[in-house]
């Protein structure tokens, strides 16, 4: 952005009817501010974050899944800053921050002096071989954060609120925004919106509890259920665990739970086949859905006399939600991410190990494993054809699939399917006696047997009483 771009940026905020700017000169709000520390991300840092950077190449080299990671309407932060897709958008978004200043009073010249000396800092929140590729000054930048950050925090507070289609009405496109919102190569800095929600002299300290709420209706579409983390049942998760990068690393963080619990098996180098989920049906393993714990520990595996159950977190897999999983799997692949277990990918891939056919998906949902909300027949039966698509397009990705993810589980199953007298017992109840009367015949008749034994051992007995 050119020095006269500025100007006509500043001058079309101040022109606005609902904005009031404080009395400064372009010069002044132009000025050129000297850094003041706290600009380098250093190793003291207790919490190193990983940096905002492109998808990996293994992920985006597969064509039919590039939509996944591409903005459609938006550009948020540094990486697809310019780009001629996103100009129409560029004023719904100075819009959109025009009512955000106005409604929350904030006083946005005094936010850009403070954002200006940690540039050099925000500019390290992103991979350095992306960022070179942008052209921007510091002095742009800086008006980008804010910009970005105002249009970021407008449309989280409206959607907590249930006000989306105010914004509806000014032109904006919901669907297309909520799906650039979550994408790994579109996040802004969170210590730029921490420090606007700061700024804020109107209900500043009530966006953080919007934003959980936020977070917490995210996960809920992808879970189907409320965040076993929620903030109606727990203090703040943005307490209770170091500032996330992004919003993105916030909805993992939701999404995961405890981060301390559950590590990867790292002695264990060779993954153990499960089996698609009709294999595992005709070894008598039922599926369960399970609602109440996180993607990190609600999976598990319980052997019975002759069956099995294998209880799933339940995920919604839609053009909603696949996207934001899909970028969250892209997020655990940044070569500095720190958790070890990668769970998104984990269980998304532990997922794949179970689905070969649109059968094996139709048996997911009928389980409430995978939650399909179409009431439509027919649209339910496209909807398992494209899912069983996606998780083949998933699995020929060259990803490591984390072969020590879910070994106990594993191990379990494999133990129960070994154990052929269970796996062949499963087999004729579910090839012979599927029918609810046909098994209701079998038991009448293995009743009367016992009858006729019974009454043919009883029968020399009172002979003899005579």
């Amino acid at each position: 952005m050119s020095s006269d771009n500025l100007d006509d940026l500043i001058t079309g905020l101040e022109g606005r009817s609902m904005y009031t700017a404080p009395q400064k000169s372009k010069d002044d709000q132009r000025k050129t501010l000297q850094p003041e520390g706290g600009n380098e991300i250093t190793d003291a840092d207790q919490n190193p974050k990983p940096r905002i950077q492109k998808v990996s190449k293994m992920l985006r080299d597969n064509k039919n899944m590039e939509k996944y990671y591409e903005p459609r309407a938006v550009s948020i932060g540094l990486l697809h800053y310019g780009r001629d897709k996103f100009s129409l958008a560029e004023g719904h978004k100075l819009h959109l921050a025009d009512l955000f200043v106005n409604e929350n009073g904030v006083d946005e010249f005094g936010l850009e002096s403070k954002i200006k000396t940690k540039v050099a800092r925000l500019k390290q929140c992103y991979a350095e071989e992306d960022a070179k590729r942008v052209n921007i000054s510091d002095e742009n930048l800086a008006w980008m954060f804010l910009i970005d950050g105002f249009v970021l925090l407008h449309y989280i507070c409206y959607a907590s609120l249930g006000k989306l289609n105010d914004l509806k009405k000014i032109g904006m496109d919901i669907e297309a925004f909520s799906h650039d919102l979550f994408l790994l190569e579109n996040q802004l800095p969170y210590e730029v919106l921490e420090d606007i929600m700061t700024s804020a002299t109107k209900g500043g300290a009530n966006m953080r509890n919007l934003i959980d709420k936020f977070i917490d209706q995210t996960v809920e579409d992808i879970r189907g259920s409320p965040s076993p983390t929620s903030t109606s049942t727990s203090t703040s998760p943005q307490q209770q665990q170091p500032p996330p990068a992004h919003l993105l690393q916030l909805l993992r963080n939701r999404l995961v739970g405890d981060h301390d619990r559950h590590k990867t098996d790292e002695k264990t180098k060779t993954g153990k086949r499960v089996g698609r989920v009709n294999e595992l049906k005709s070894a008598g393993i039922q599926l369960k859905s399970g609602r109440e714990g996180s993607l990190r520990d609600d999976i598990s595996f319980a052997s019975h006399w002759i069956t099995g159950t294998l209880t799933l977190p339940c995920i919604a897999f839609n053009d909603s939600t696949a996207p934001k999983l899909l970028n969250l799997i892209a997020f655990e692949m940044c070569p500095d991410f720190q958790d070890d277990s990668r769970v998104i990918t984990s269980y998304i891939f532990f997922l794949h190990s179970l689905i070969d056919q649109p059968d094996d998906v139709k048996e997911l949902r009928k389980a409430h494993v995978l939650i399909n909300n179409n009431n439509n027949n027919d649209a339910v039966a496209r909807s398992d054809e494209e899912v069983a698509r996606l998780f083949k397009e998933i699995g020929s990705s060259d990803v490591d699939s984390i072969p020590g993810a879910y070994l106990e589980v594993k191990e379990l199953i494999q133990k129960h399917c070994e154990k052929k007298w269970k796996t062949w017992t499963a087999d004729a109840f579910n090839n012979r006696f599927s029918g609810r009367w046909t098994l209701f015949a079998f038991a009448a008749a293995i009743a009367l047997l016992v009858i006729s034994f019974s009454s043919r051992l009883g029968a020399p007995l009172n002979l003899s009483a005579k």
